[in-house]
């Protein structure tokens, strides 16, 4: 049974995936979807979250089979000890890649736009610092932090709205240019951003209520986030036009940095000091699960005393692209390891719960 002390509102959770979903994907998304879909990125980005709706759909039914496991409980019961421990480490990897990839982008970010000339390694320590001392807390303090930090996306969404001012709705015409297949192939990229909503698989059993409050929850989570990052795109899609897009990076700071304001000078900067602030709460989910897989793979309750090794595994991690071309190839590791990890087994791990009637106790409430 989980402690009280321990337990978290389905309000909480939703926040938990919101935080756990937007991040540093919200900068570069709108650049990386129109090179592949073109005027139609912002249909890519709907139908990516209506692929997410499917995937949380699953891991809800599959955390609904073992309501009082996280999933490196319940692995052993479906694969058995040795393949357990396997998909475990997998599933670790893939946990520590995704935070380093998160937090080398962040630095670029950060090197490009404010610190030129600050070392990464130092932006990494100072990002993974505060993430490391918020997260050794339990999941209920992790939780209430997201929440008091919720309402920063949404002045995000506020600053943005003003370049509507310069927007050209001719940009986006006509619907289904870029054809199905590219539509297609923009939607798999867009999935990409929409992960972090595999924390449900850490966090179903610490979360109060029944089975379906919880995956109301993680829908609603997932809604709000499609129209973020809708939103985000559809927005730099009708202000830059296709051959700007093509050539700029972060479109959405450069759509900020050009907005000008009575009182305000360098919008630009205050979108990055706030999307800072949300890029750590990401950096937390993802620290946070990588100590619960290691914390679980050496048969520990508590994942405290995990939080600096896992914390120390990412940041050797996240120091070693130099380029470019080893971010890329940084990139296509990762959605190797998310595909598997997120699309792959938990079909799989699903049906053989079903299969085989494999299922856990009923959940207590204490």
């Amino acid at each position: 049974m989980v402690a009280a002390k321990d337990q978290i509102t389905q309000g909480q959770f939703m926040v938990l995936v919101i935080q756990s979903q937007i991040g540093v994907s919200i900068l570069f998304l709108p650049s990386i979807v129109e090179s592949i879909a073109g005027n139609d990125a912002w249909i890519s980005v709907l139908t990516a979250g209506i692929g997410a709706f499917g995937l949380i759909t699953i891991m809800w039914g599959l955390s609904r089979r073992f309501p009082t496991m996280n999933v490196f409980e319940f692995l052993p019961l479906l694969l058995g000890k040795v393949a357990g421990k396997i998909v475990h480490l997998v599933y670790l990897s893939m946990f520590i890649a995704e935070c380093s990839l998160i937090l080398v982008l962040f630095a670029d970010v950060i090197r490009d736009w404010v610190f030129s000339n600050t070392p990464s390694w130092v932006v990494l320590v100072l990002m993974l610092g505060t993430s490391l001392y918020m997260v050794q807390e339990n999941l209920r303090a992790i939780a209430r932090f997201f929440v008091l930090t919720f309402g920063l996306i949404f002045i995000l969404i506020l600053i943005s709205t003003y370049a509507y001012q310069d927007a050209d709705l001719m940009y986006i015409l006509p619907i289904n240019n870029a054809g199905i297949p590219n539509i297609a192939r923009g939607t798999a990229e867009s999935m990409n951003s929409f992960y972090g909503f595999e924390i449900i698989l850490l966090c179903y059993p610490f979360v109060q209520g029944g089975s379906k409050g919880i995956l109301k929850a993680s829908l609603y989570a997932n809604v709000f986030s499609t129209i973020v990052y809708g939103f985000m795109v559809f927005t730099c899609l009708i202000v830059f036009s296709p051959e700007e897009l093509r050539i700029i990076p972060q479109p959405v700071l450069y759509m900020v940095k050009s907005l000008t304001f009575t009182v305000i000078e360098r919008a630009d900067l205050y979108f990055l000091t706030i999307w800072t602030i949300v890029v750590i709460s990401t950096v937390m989910a993802y620290l946070y699960m990588s100590a619960k897989a290691i914390s679980s793979l050496f048969g520990k309750t508590r994942h405290a005393g995990t939080v600096p090794f896992a914390a120390l595994l990412i940041l050797i991690i996240a120091l070693i692209p130099h380029d470019q071309a080893m971010i890329n190839k940084m990139r296509l590791i990762v959605n190797i390891l998310t595909t598997a990890t997120l699309v792959v087994l938990p079909i799989v791990l699903l049906c053989i719960s079903y299969l085989f009637k494999i299922k856990g106790k009923e959940k207590a409430r204490g």
